[in-house]
């Protein structure tokens, strides 16, 4: 790294991180011999430094001095610091699509279109924040843009990379979708559970910050006694952990992960449509190795959910 930006660099070097955008591109560039396209490391590497870039300006816009148990660009070197780092980032990124694209000039638009629907969806849950009144139908749109894209515009990527006809590409984009919108609704339902190490976000971060999720939309429609005492957190977290004991007590995380289960079975169907074998069993030992012991919760919750409905 160039010396101004090498110590944030190696800050984020030395963050774990689970890659799973890189890894999912890789994953649909496999060829019928297990090996993957030529370009389809550095694109992957591209997505991930897109990915970083978004973190880091995500954490000057929130003002968080940490991120998953660690502190922050912005905590460690300061604000300035981190949003030249978000965009240095983002100059890397984009160097090394525009080294890949020369091959494929006919594909930038798909990659803008992707970017500016990340983009669209993060102003998005900025303008939405603290808006109890936001809906499931709202939240998916948002997750649509700021997390599903980009997991579609990987597995998109990996495809093309890979030689695969526009229709089959774009079958597997719609896997990352769903993907997308399945990783983003577990994620939303760990800020709730009980074992924040699983987690390893700030604590109850969405909640505090005024973000509206899947638990606590389900509990507003089922307890709306629930709508003031949530206001109040917005302005002071003194009484977040009674809210958040009341959102599980609704059934808010319960629905949550059943809301999670059917983006899973969604994601598996989709599988099926992706002919290559050897490629498609690759993405399905990605998603299940992405979702984990997850699996069990979001089948529980389902169950639970059906059994609440039969009574």
């Amino acid at each position: 790294a160039e010396e101004p930006v090498a110590d944030v660099a190696r800050h984020l070097a030395a963050q774990t991180g689970k890659g799973l955008r890189a890894s999912l591109l890789l994953a649909a560039a496999s060829g019928s011999d297990g090996q993957v396209a030529a370009d389809a490391v550095p694109a992957a590497a591209a997505l991930e430094l897109l990915h970083l870039a978004t973190l880091v300006h995500d954490d000057v816009i929130d003002d968080a001095p940490m991120r998953r148990g660690q502190p922050s660009v912005q905590g460690r070197f300061g604000r300035k610091a981190a949003v030249l780092g978000g965009d240095y980032l983002f100059c890397r990124c984009f160097s090394l699509v525009a080294n890949i694209l020369s091959g494929y000039p006919d594909r930038f638009a798909d990659f803008s279109t992707g970017m500016t629907r990340v983009c669209l969806g993060e102003i998005e849950q900025l303008r939405q924040n603290r808006n109890l009144d936001l809906g499931l139908r709202g939240y998916l749109r948002i997750i649509s843009g700021k997390t599903a894209a980009l997991f579609a515009l990987a597995s998109y990527a990996g495809a093309i990379l890979a030689g695969e006809p526009e229709p089959s590409a774009r079958q597997h984009g719609r896997f990352g979708f769903l993907f997308g919108m399945l990783f983003q609704v577990m994620d939303d339902c760990l800020d709730y559970e009980d074992d924040e190490s699983d987690a390893r976000k700030t604590v109850r971060h969405d909640l505090a910050e005024g973000v509206v999720t899947p638990p606590l939309i389900y509990a507003l429609a089922r307890e709306p006694r629930l709508r003031k005492l949530a206001s109040t957190v917005f302005s002071d977290p003194a009484d977040l952990w009674e809210v958040l004991g009341d959102v599980v007590a609704a059934g808010g995380l319960r629905d949550s992960w059943s809301l999670a289960e059917r983006y899973h079975r969604k994601a598996q169907k989709q599988l099926d449509r992706i002919p290559d074998g050897i490629r498609r069993e690759r993405m399905r030992a990605f998603l299940s190795e992405a979702v984990g012991s997850r699996t069990a919760r979001m089948a529980a919750a389902a169950q639970s959910k059906l059994q609440s409905a039969a009574v």
